[in-house]
């Protein structure tokens, strides 16, 4: 008895019974269930990934992007990318780092490859896709966002030099006090690199990344859960089961209303293979599911352009139909139900 009281798995798992118990038959139950069976398998990997960000976010700060990304062409596009799957970035506080980069004078090309590959791939994102899906499909996640970075930049390398693609800042607007306003992405600050942060600061740091994951994981169980008690496995299946030749598609639609972060929409993922949704268009998802953020979207054209807005779209969305149609692994992803309890 006493364990049930000491561990949130055992606590979980408790209250699962309970609705199973007194809440046979009905879809309170059976939401209920869901959530806290879903909750009991996942919790722990919420810990682990905030502190793999947490070690991110100190061992890769802002103040060094700029060194690594300064190096040239070739390798420097390649370094990029790989810098990007590091970077505990996501595509909305990477901007303002690629606008400064760009600002000094650096080729766009590397810049560009870490901005498509930073909001793919992170640590900690590594951690809850392993943890939730497996290892096949962290890995499936890792590779396609390595892969889009380096389309993104040899693919700027070439517009550029055709005269397609242009990768200026857009100059800043005035404000009605004659000031010039800060970029939509650096709002609230002044855009200058931040220092080199302390070991004394990695506690707040994983607190802050704790917070701000379980929140959305919550998020996340809640609308699996949902979706498992209110949606048939046969309707799943029709839309984005392997016989559907639209899954894919159907899934990158999906990324528009459902996909708000790379770990809360993890658990909803999860739930839809369960029902019959093919790992391709899971897949798909998750390029392309970072790409439809509006917030983003306006950020990237207010400071970029209207055509690199345009590059990152075609990017994102041709790389997720095109991985989601080639992901190699069987129809019957195995999940991880494993417990450290």
């Amino acid at each position: 008895m006493l364990e049930l009281f000491l561990s949130p798995t055992y606590l979980l798992y408790y209250a699962a019974d309970w609705c199973r118990d007194e809440l046979p038959g009905t879809y309170t139950g059976d939401v209920g269930i869901q959530f806290f069976e879903l909750s009991a398998e996942l919790w722990y990997w919420v810990l682990i990934g905030a502190a793999c960000s947490a070690l991110a976010s100190h061992l890769l700060p802002r103040a060094r992007l700029d060194q690594i990304l300064k190096r040239h062409r070739t390798g420097s596009i390649i370094g990029a990318s790989f810098l990007g799957l590091l970077s505990p970035l996501c595509t909305f506080a990477a901007i303002p780092v690629a606008a400064r980069v760009l600002q000094s004078g650096v080729i766009a090309p590397p810049v560009i490859a870490f901005l498509f590959a930073s909001p793919l791939m992170n640590p900690a994102l590594f951690v809850y896709t392993y943890g939730t899906l497996g290892l096949q499909m962290a890995t499936a996640r890792t590779l396609t966002a390595l892969s889009i970075g380096l389309v993104a930049g040899f693919g700027t390398h070439l517009l550029q030099r055709h005269g397609h693609l242009s990768a200026a800042i857009l100059p800043r607007t005035e404000s009605p006090h004659g000031d010039p306003r800060p970029y939509p992405a650096v709002a609230g600050g002044s855009g200058a690199a931040l220092p080199m942060p302390s070991w004394g600061e990695l506690p707040a740091r994983f607190l802050k990344d704790l917070s701000f994951i379980a929140k959305w994981f919550t998020i996340g169980i809640l609308i699996a859960s949902l979706s498992a008690a209110l949606l048939s496995p046969e309707m799943v299946r029709s839309v984005l089961g392997a016989g559907s030749r639209w899954s894919v598609p159907a899934a990158v639609a999906l990324g528009v209303p459902l996909y708000a972060c790379g770990g809360g929409s993890l658990p909803i993922v999860e739930i839809m293979i369960q029902m019959g949704m093919t790992p391709g268009a899971a897949l798909a998802f998750f390029i392309a599911g970072p790409a439809t953020k509006f917030h983003t979207l306006g950020t990237l054209g207010a400071v970029f352009g209207r055509r690199m807005l345009l590059w990152y779209l075609a990017v994102m969305i041709i790389g997720a139909l095109l991985w989601g149609n080639l992901y190699p692994f069987p129809d019957d992803l195995p999940l991880r139900r494993s417990s450290f309890f």
